[in-house]
Parts: C-alpha cells; structure tokens; sequence
C-alpha cells in the first residue's frame, strides 16, 4: 500500500497501471496520483489521455481526479506546473500535497500523522464517494 493511501485511510495502490475489474467488482472510483515532477506529470498525461480514450480499460471507471505529491520541499519545475494546468482541463479536479521531509525516515507513514493537506484530501475524496456508497 502506498505511502498516501496509508495516510488517507482508504484505497489501493494499483501502481502504475489501471485496476483490473471483474464480474463481482464491475465499477472502479480512480484517483491518479503522480510526482510534481517532469517526469510524473507526463505518465499523469499518458494515463489521463489512455483514460479519455478509453483504451484498453475493462468495465466502468470513474476518474475522481489527480493528486500531485511534491517532488522535493521545492518549487515543482514549471514544466510540471503547466502540465498540471493542462490536466485541470481534462480531469474533474486536481490536488496537491506538500512535501513531509518526516516521511522519508518514518517505517510507517501513519506514525508521521497526515498533514492538514493530506486531510483536506481525504475529506474531498471521501465527499465523492460517500454518496456513492448509500446508494448501493
């Protein structure tokens, strides 16, 4: 599991691929997450791009948007700031999360304790989905 699923609470880290639906599991609630960086915006831009096309992706998926997790306690590279201008316009909505310089020594992310970032992101997140799940 990764480090920000732990910290939300909720979820599961696919890696870098689409989770894999089946019969009993038909819908999927997606949120992308990537690195503030050159190189994680542009596999965001792939798989934002694979997801409007809809290309190879089983089932019905529901993308909730994008969560860039600073690369660095740095300003991200403008190439990565004006990729993310550019995803705004394709995906429902975009969060970002701050450096936690913590992070990196802790064996266990929820010893660190979530960010006010990271529970802003877990309320948005769980605003979307909750509904959801009394209808079923």
């Amino acid at each position: 599991m990764s480090t920000l699923a732990r910290l939300v609470g909720f979820g599961l880290d696919f890696g870098q691929g689409w989770p894999m639906l089946t019969p009993a599991a038909p819908e999927a609630r997606v949120v992308l997450v990537c690195r503030a960086s050159a190189a994680g915006t542009w596999a965001a831009t792939g798989a934002i791009e694979q997801w409007r096309r809809r290309a190879g992706m089983p089932g019905s998926m529901t993308l909730l948007g994008v969560v860039a997790v600073a690369a660095s306690p740095r300003r991200p590279p403008r190439i990565a700031t004006e990729r993310l201008q550019l995803l705004r316009g394709w995906t429902p909505q975009i969060w970002r999360v701050g450096w936690v310089d913590a992070l990196l020594a802790a064996d266990d992310p929820r010893d660190v304790g979530a960010p006010p970032d990271v529970e802003a992101l877990r309320t948005a997140i769980w605003q979307k989905i909750a509904p959801r799940e009394g209808k079923r």
